[in-house]
């Protein structure tokens, strides 16, 4: 199975779609530090950037399998590096930023001209891998809607009960955890490891302050040094939990585990914003740490310490605590946040 879509979403189409107004395909999206009614807008083309779960050639997590794509327009070709033969195509992906000072042969024996390395280099440019956003899809975003009708059915055939069976936990937590890993701006603990792997303090340089030159970029949106290996390092990672493992997959089942998940149910006269980043993390006037998602506009769900992983307790807000959580949904947002309805009444 694999995908030609460019435009990848950070926050998925299927999860947005519960806040279209009518029968479109749109959402009415404010811009942050707005506070108007908003502008509607296609989920088709919001809360996404082109390629962004794509590995090309030159990628630092790039593996032999990957490798081997990529370098497929070589075959039948001599690589020579530094004058020495190269046939490992992982040697190949870790010098390929110097690709214009490799001699290629081709199979009469003669140096390929720079116009032919050009277009070779252009080949091989032109393959992208897109796994990452293939696997995500079928593994966690096509279950969504069935996560979401299924809680809410739960939800509204008992009105007035204090919890509901947990059905669909352990989907829903690692959805919600591999959506915050997904999403921009960075997790706040992934934030916290990128900052010190390409900080300043192991390398002695900032990397944010080495621009890449546009025509050597991977990819547009990846401007500095720090941009790229933070990227990739963030793509390894969705790799290793689509795989069933690494630190994404390690704070889901942590959830799973050991935290309960309490349902927020908006009132009568009110709903739930979400964002293009949904999964909020703030403190609150307590000064506890407190985790929110909206699953639909009026379902949201709260990570907390203490009680059962086996029932979803329920707690229904008043309409001013709707509105705080609103607030923080809201000041959470990276570039948009997103409303049902042109009715500001309804959220804060």
């Amino acid at each position: 199975m694999s995908t030609e879509a460019v435009y990848h979403h950070l926050t998925p189409q299927t999860y947005m779609r519960a806040w279209k107004h009518g029968k479109s395909s749109s959402i009415y999206v404010v811009d942050k530090g707005a506070n108007g009614l908003g502008s509607s807008k296609k989920t088709k083309k919001f809360a996404g950037i082109d390629n962004y779960h794509t590995i090309r050639a030159g990628s630092p997590i790039s593996t032999e399998d990957d490798c081997k794509k990529f370098f497929h327009p070589l075959n039948g070709y001599i690589v020579k590096i530094d004058g020495k033969v190269v046939n490992n195509v992982l040697d190949m992906n870790n010098q390929f930023y110097e690709f214009d000072k490799w001699t290629i042969i081709d199979n009469k024996g003669s140096i390929v001209s720079k116009s032919g390395k050009d277009a070779l280099k252009k080949a091989i440019l032109s393959i992208h891998v897109k796994d990452i956003e293939v696997d995500w899809a079928r593994k966690y975003e096509n279950d969504w809607n069935s996560i979401n009708a299924a809680i809410s059915n739960e939800v509204f055939v008992h009105p007035n009960s204090q919890s509901i069976a947990a059905i669909k936990r352990d989907e829903l937590i690692k959805f919600m955890v591999s959506l915050e890993w997904r999403t921009i701006p960075y997790h706040p603990e992934l934030l916290k490891i990128i900052d010190v792997l390409f900080g300043e303090k192991i390398w002695g340089v900032d990397f944010k302050l080495i621009n890449i030159p546009e025509d050597e970029r991977l990819f547009p949106f990846l401007e500095t040094m720090y941009d790229e290996y933070a990227h990739s390092y963030i793509l390894n990672n969705h790799r290793k939990f689509l795989a069933g493992n690494g630190p994404i997959m390690d704070e889901a089942l942590d959830i799973i585990n050991n935290l309960v998940v309490v349902l927020l149910l908006a009132p009568s006269n009110g709903e739930f914003i979400t964002s293009d980043n949904p999964v909020c993390r703030f403190t609150n006037k307590q000064g506890d740490l407190e985790y929110i998602f909206p699953i639909n506009p009026k379902i949201a769900c709260k990570v907390t310490r203490g009680g059962t992983q086996t029932h979803y307790p329920l707690k229904r807000l008043t309409k001013s605590e709707l509105i705080i959580f609103n607030n923080e949904l809201k000041d959470n947002c990276y570039k948009g946040y997103i409303l049902r309805d042109q009715n500001l009444s309804l959220y804060f």
